[in-house]
């Protein structure tokens, strides 16, 4: 059995909440959020549940794609297009799978996807649903998505930084290779003799949602690197994700204005926090140089103290992340055509 939710009309399941905490489904994941991110998107966002005997034990994060979707529109409010297919992808951050099941096998949960997910899907949008876009499939999940009407690439690899070895932030500088470390030794000493701006990692809900959103802008203004660019930072959608308790956020301020100059968002977990972005004033406008390899040993520091063994850096910049002593983990997207 399956329970096909729209966020934007449907309630939060009375088995919502269990369901996050069991799965370990980051603060993206919240009712709330998914709600306020569904009203704001280009597409359809359902979550769909697969349930037995009552209780959940597969979740999927998807958005339906059709021939009205459209670049600068959002999502239709009513009637969802004949023929599409379903983009499975985390509501949130980028660098995470769309789907979690109690069972996941050996392959990270790619063969339930395909098994139990599709079918499922199928005879609930019926033979309208022609195909399935996966992101952020893993090594192990590679050959259960290989074959006939299937393409598999390789795609943008995710930045893990193993914090355990360390006992320190000079500890982690001096795991690095010379010229990465005489860099950053310069820009902590500059940094700490610079009275003022200060760096503090706060709850997301002492921060205001409007600064992040700001930010986010400026730093959104410099990618436009993939075929559809992404909406920019909603007010609406950052005010639901503050609440939520397990989100926290890297400020970097100025002392004597308390301007907010820098910002990295942190959806904490207990195995495995996602930093999901990282936004500064560009120079021009009062922001700070290097401070996008400052944060690094910040989030190493919040790691250490709160007793975190990892966390996860997302995309991009794969070789930067690296040289910061980060393991790059492979990652496939996988479409399949479906008759």
């Amino acid at each position: 059995m399956i329970e096909v939710l729209d966020p934007r009309r449907d309630p939060e399941p009375a088995y919502w909440k269990p369901l996050r905490a069991k799965a370990g489904l980051r603060a993206d994941w919240s009712w709330e959020v998914l709600t306020t991110q569904a009203w704001a998107a280009r597409t359809e966002q359902p979550v769909t549940v697969l349930l037995e005997d009552g209780e959940p034990r597969g979740v999927v994060s998807s958005a339906w794609v059709t021939g009205l979707t459209r670049r600068h529109r959002f999502a239709r409010p009513s009637g969802r297009g004949r023929f599409g297919g379903l983009d499975v992808r985390s509501p949130g951050s980028s660098a995470m799978p769309g789907w979690w099941f109690d069972d996941e096998g050996g392959d990270g949960g790619v063969g339930r996807l395909l098994d139990s997910f599709v079918p499922a899907m199928r005879a609930e949008l019926g033979f309208g649903l022609r195909g399935l876009l996966v992101r952020q499939v893993g090594e192990s999940g590679v050959d259960s998505v290989r074959g006939r009407l299937k393409m598999v690439r390789r795609t943008e690899d995710v930045a893990v930084l193993d914090v355990t070895p360390f006992s320190s932030r000079d500890d982690w500088v001096n795991s690095l290779a010379k010229k990465r470390k005489y860099n950053l030794r310069k820009i902590f000493r500059t940094f700490e003799a610079d009275p003022s701006i200060e760096a503090r990692v706060v709850p997301g809900a002492d921060v205001d949602p409007v600064e992040i959103a700001e930010l986010l802008r400026h730093n959104e203004s410099k990618h436009h690197d993939v075929p559809i660019v992404p909406l920019p930072a909603f007010v609406g959608y950052w005010s639901a994700l503050l609440r939520q308790p397990d989100v926290h956020i890297l400020t970097y301020r100025e002392t004597a204005t308390g301007r907010l100059v820098a910002i990295s968002t942190l959806l904490d977990h207990p195995t495995l926090p996602v930093v999901r972005n990282f936004a500064a004033l560009p120079p021009e406008l009062g922001g700070r140089t290097n401070l996008y390899f400052h944060f690094y040993g910040e989030v190493l520091r919040w790691a250490l103290e709160t007793g975190r063994p990892q966390v996860m850096f997302g995309k991009k910049m794969a070789e930067t992340k690296a040289s910061l002593g980060a393991r790059l983990v492979p990652q496939y997207a996988a479409a399949l055509a479906l008759l």
